[in-house]
């Protein structure tokens, strides 16, 4: 279910495959980004206004998503922007998704982290309810699923806050493309399947978030 765009206190609290090592059937769109982000620098977290994703509104899955996309040029996969510097990231043995923004990873502690995509919010699909998930919902989850489907580790990175309410593990996630890092959480909202939500004091990324509003 979607929340309110800003909310006062924490509701979302703040792992080796590479991500595009291949895609089993879809090698061939996973080659094509890996060659067109082989020059890419890591040059900070600072960036311009996204582009506009190239993907048709009902695909779903990131693999189709590669296939429409044009990664010439310098562009990150999806029209992404933000970058990292690797320093700040903790390698984390990814498990599973839960759903459109929650992930089970392990850390380098072997500790068993849920872990919450900070700054964004899917809507719902794994509720015993069904009739409150959605076909958004599911999409978003399955979205996530293909993204990580080849992947066993992923990156944590934190804000100022680290937990919720709830002791879920809030982070922003980051997978490796070989050349580069770029953001779980960036990509579902380029994608359309999730919307940023502004949570103190985790705002370290809501100017470049907020271009994905609306």
């Amino acid at each position: 279910m979607k929340t309110s765009k800003k909310l006062s206190e924490h509701t979302y609290l703040p792992c080796s495959k590479s991500l595009f090592s291949g895609f089993g059937g879809h090698l061939i769109p996973a080659a094509a980004l890996t060659c067109a982000l082989l020059a890419l620098p890591l040059s900070g977290c600072f960036s311009p206004r996204p582009q506009q994703t190239k993907y048709l509104e009902t695909v779903n899955t990131a693999a189709s998503v590669y296939s429409e996309y044009d990664f010439g040029g310098d562009s990150l996969p999806f029209g992404v922007t933000l970058q990292v510097d690797p320093s700040v990231l903790i390698p984390c043995e990814f498990e599973r998704v839960v759903d459109g923004d929650t992930i089970i990873v392990h850390d380098p502690d072997g500790n068993r982290l849920r872990v919450r995509l900070t700054g964004i919010n899917a809507e719902e699909s794994v509720l015993e309810d069904d009739s409150k998930n959605t076909d958004e919902g599911r999409a978003a989850s399955a979205f996530i699923k293909d993204l990580l489907s080849t992947v066993d580790t992923v990156y944590l990175e934190y804000d100022e806050g680290q937990f919720d309410q709830y002791e879920r593990t809030l982070a922003y996630v980051w997978i490796d493309t070989g050349s580069t890092y770029v953001m779980v959480n960036e990509i579902m909202l380029a994608t359309d399947h999730a919307e940023p939500v502004y949570i103190e004091p985790n705002l370290r990324y809501a100017d470049t978030f907020r271009l994905y509003e609306g």
